[in-house]
C-alpha cells in the first residue's frame, strides 16, 4: 500500500508492508510496489526492503529498471546496498562503507548473508574465517550470530567448537 503525504510542499511516501499478507516470497511484494514507483519512493522502498526481516534476496529488486537508474546519478548508494546485499559480503561493507548506506540496524542481515556466501563455497568455515570476513572480535559474539542464523532459518548447520569451525 503506498501512501502519499506532503511535508513543506514536497511530497513524501510511505510505503506499508503487510507480512501477514504477504506472499510466499517475502521480496514479491516489494518487486510489485518498486514497479510504479520512481525516484524519492523508490528510495524509500529500498531502506524498507533491507531492513525487513525474512526478506534475504534481492537480486530481483537490481533487475528493476527504475532501480538500474538508480546505479547512475545521486542516489548510487541505494544501488550499491542493495547490489551489497544481493552479492556481497560484510567485508566488503566494510572496505567500501562510503560507497553504501550505513547499515546500522541491517548489519546482522549482511553478515548473516555473508555467512550464506561463504557456506556456498565450504561445507566446513573456519571460526577464523568468519571472525575476519564478518569483522568479529569474539568467539562468543561470533557463535551467537551463528546461532540466530540458525534459528532465523537462514542458514543450516551446526557449530563444531572442538574444531572451530561451523559445519
Amino acid at each position: 500500500m503506498l501512501e502519499r503525504k506532503v511535508y513543506e510542499g514536497r511530497a513524501a511516501y510511505n510505503l506499508f508492508i503487510r507480512p501477514e499478507k504477504s506472499a510466499s516470497n517475502p521480496l514479491e511484494q516489494f518487486v510489485l510496489l518498486v514497479k510504479a514507483l520512481k525516484g524519492a519512493a523508490a528510495i524509500e522502498l529500498i531502506k524498507q526492503a533491507v531492513e525487513t526481516p525474512g526478506v534475504h534476496v534481492f537480486g530481483e529488486l537490481l533487475d528493476m529498471p527504475n532501480i538500474k537508474e538508480l546505479m547512475n546519478g545521486s542516489h548510487v548508494q541505494y544501488w550499491n546496498t542493495v547490489n551489497l546485499f544481493a552479492y556481497g559480503t560484510y567485508k566488503e561493507y566494510s572496505e567500501n562503507k562510503d560507497k553504501v548506506l550505513e547499515l546500522t540496524l541491517t548489519q546482522k542481515k549482511n553478515q548473516h548473508l555473508t555467512m550464506v556466501t561463504l557456506a556456498t563455497k565450504s561445507r566446513c568455515i573456519p571460526y577464523s574465517l568468519l571472525l575476519e570476513e564478518l569483522d568479529i572480535n569474539n568467539v562468543r559474539d561470533l557463535e551467537d550470530l551463528i546461532i540466530e542464523a540458525i534459528y532465523a532459518d537462514i542458514i543450516h548447520g551446526k557449530l563444531d567448537q572442538k574444531n572451530s569451525q561451523l559445519e
